[in-house]
């Protein structure tokens, strides 16, 4: 998740809304209100729809004189209705929403429905695209603050195994830790400790 994400107001201009998609490398932004509540989401295809002209080189006819001027501010063009994850979510509950709606991102709120930050697709894609040694880091650090040093942690292509724990407590605390890390897909604790050519 992104936290402290770009957002917009309704009385953002379209152009500055535009320039901050650009600069920020994103294709949507969350429109909040001055409490930090999600009031509408607005999109580069939103903002884009009506500010470009036809090349009149294109066609044979003349092309339709265009009378009406392009939306001012996000308020004329923002999508209202706003499709939202809690900060408490997991994450797989995120993905099938963007997958079900064609979404590339989810504003993230937190229990008060104030925005803390957004989810995106790419997000999701840089976890799972982690190596599998930083991995190994990141849940052997969590298992020894967790109290279980004698635990060996081992994670192959994002699948990780955590050698030691032996009673359903600790099977099920060894499960929890591993899939707070970004980047495992698969758990499976052993009560066996590995043996060394392993």
């Amino acid at each position: 998740m992104t936290q402290s994400p770009v957002t917009a107001r309704r009385e953002t201009p379209a152009k500055e809304a535009l320039a901050l998609l650009r600069d920020h490398h994103i294709t949507a932004l969350p429109v909040v209100t001055s409490a930090g509540r999600v009031c509408g989401v607005v999109a580069e295809i939103d903002l884009i729809r009506d500010r470009v002209l036809q090349d009149p080189r294109a066609h044979v006819l003349p092309p339709t004189p265009v009378t009406e001027r392009p939306a001012a501010y996000v308020e004329d063009v923002m999508n209202p209705v706003t499709i939202a994850v809690r900060a408490s979510a997991e994450v797989a509950v995120a993905v099938d929403i963007m997958a079900d709606r064609s979404l590339k991102s989810l504003p993230v709120l937190d229990d008060d429905d104030v925005l803390v930050g957004v989810i995106s697709r790419s997000d999701v894609a840089s976890a799972l695209a982690r190596d599998d040694d930083t991995m190994i880091q990141d849940l052997t650090a969590l298992v020894n603050e967790l109290g279980h040093p004698d635990w060996v942690v081992d994670v192959a292509d994002g699948r990780a195994v955590i050698f030691g724990p032996v009673t359903p407590k600790e099977r099920a605390l060894a499960e929890s830790a591993a899939a707070t890390v970004p980047g495992v897909t698969r758990i499976r604790t052993d009560t066996q400790q590995p043996h060394p050519e392993e």
